[in-house]
């Protein structure tokens, strides 16, 4: 089952404070599940368009070989599953902000 952010990095994941990269959800992202390599400008950003959408991560359903934040799956944001989710982010304006 799901489990709370943080819960097996109680101190913080990465250097960045990322934490729970993989394992608990597959997370959704904004891109077009295309072939790479990865170009922005080839409508894969496009929120309006139709198509299966890339998911990251594995979840806490699947095998320890599905489980890094490098794994890419795809589906669509239509259908309801329970092992799949999504985390919320922002940009920071500049590096020197960091």
């Amino acid at each position: 089952m799901t489990t709370p952010v943080g819960r097996f990095s109680p101190q913080g994941g990465s250097p960045w404070g990322c934490a729970d990269m993989a394992g608990n959800v597959w997370e959704w992202t904004s891109g077009l599940k295309l072939a790479y390599p990865y170009r922005a400008e080839d409508g894969r950003e496009d929120a309006a368009s139709g198509g299966s959408r890339v998911t990251r991560g594995g979840s806490w359903s699947d095998s320890k070989e599905s489980a890094h934040n490098t794994c890419r799956n795809g589906g669509y944001p239509s259908a309801g599953w329970n092992f799949n989710g999504f985390r919320v982010g922002v940009s920071c304006p500049s590096s020197s902000e960091l």
